[in-house]
């Protein structure tokens, strides 16, 4: 491939332009901070955008660049997400080189527990799933700009080198802090960084067949069971977890939503507690059948991941 990025800044364009030159494409990034390895640019500024086609000539586009809400209310409004998008739509429509668009969108076009009965039905959770779900429409409203396309959801990625928002949970566990809650399982459609790059690539030089028109799940297979990931991490970490009663969770979810009312942070809240107690697992079937499957293991996942935030932990002086 010659595969230009959008967000090679970001936690999985970083990952994902490592990849693609260790497996001898050629490829470069697009971000708002230019270096050797990108091209300077905003999708909210069309000119730059057509700039940079122009100039490296891309046949694949991975626009993986978006506004999130993980560190507060986005600078744009999600403007990013929408605009963006059709920005870069109309750059593609009219760059020669460009053959196949992978758009990266995410789950949370639909709130987790509702399960869509199409590629179009969407309810989607908070302003940054309502925006992924309006940029997946003008896509589809334009056929990425008469280029193959296939848009990919996102669920959640993790891996050494995420972010501090889903670290959170991690840092829990080695603080002695993360409990599970009942006895039941709860399986998550979580997705390895490695396991997610190698996915990324796969779409990239699969045939047209295989992907044009499309709208997948990226995620690890089978999905994990969150009791099992979190105890795996907190026997790395020389921890043991322990188990509350649901409803004694819920009290203390309650008491941590007027904590988090009162500006204070709190470990767990009544939304914290719905997310660890729904399940969520989507079909990877078909990314599985064009990347295969997983070549990482959950527990080799857990001891790359867990090894790495202690060296890190280390670094910064931050303390267990």
């Amino acid at each position: 491939m010659r595969a230009l990025i959008t967000g090679s800044r970001g936690f999985v364009g970083a990952a994902l332009m490592r990849r693609l030159a260790e497996n001898g494409h050629q490829v470069t990034g697009f971000s708002r901070q230019a270096g050797d390895d990108a091209l300077q640019g905003d999708l909210l500024d069309p000119a730059s955008i057509r700039a940079a086609l122009a100039t490296f000539r891309p046949d694949v586009v991975y626009n993986l660049a978006a506004e999130t809400d993980l560190k507060g209310p986005p600078r744009n409004g999600y403007a990013a997400n929408t605009t963006g998008v059709a920005n870069l739509l109309e750059a593609v429509a009219e760059a020669p080189s460009v053959q196949r668009v992978i758009w990266m969108s995410s789950q949370l076009v639909n709130r987790p527990g509702h399960t869509p009965v199409s590629d179009t039905d969407f309810d989607p959770e908070g302003g940054y799933g309502a925006s992924k779900a309006e940029g997946e429409r003008r896509v589809r409203a334009a056929n990425s700009g008469g280029k193959t396309w296939v848009i990919v959801r996102s669920t959640t990625i993790w891996g050494p080198g995420m972010s501090e928002h889903y670290l959170g949970i991690l840092r829990l566990i080695r603080r002695g802090l993360y409990f599970h809650v009942g006895q039941k399982p709860r399986l998550k459609s979580y997705s390895y960084i490695d396991t997610l790059t190698a996915q990324l690539e796969a779409l990239g030089t699969a045939s047209d067949a295989a992907i044009a028109g499309k709208v997948m799940y990226l995620a690890d297979s089978p999905p994990i069971d969150l009791r099992a990931w979190s105890d795996a991490f907190a026997e790395r970490f020389g921890r043991r977890l322990h188990t509350l009663p649901e409803p004694m969770a819920r009290l203390l979810a309650l008491a941590g939503d007027i904590v988090s009312g009162a500006g204070l942070r709190s470990p767990l809240t009544s939304r914290r507690l719905g997310n660890m107690m729904t399940d969520y697992v989507y079909d990877t079937a078909l990314i599985d059948s064009i990347a295969g499957p997983p070549t990482v293991s959950m527990t080799e996942g857990v001891r790359l991941t867990a090894d790495w935030l202690i060296a890190q932990d280390l670094r910064t002086g931050e303390t267990p």
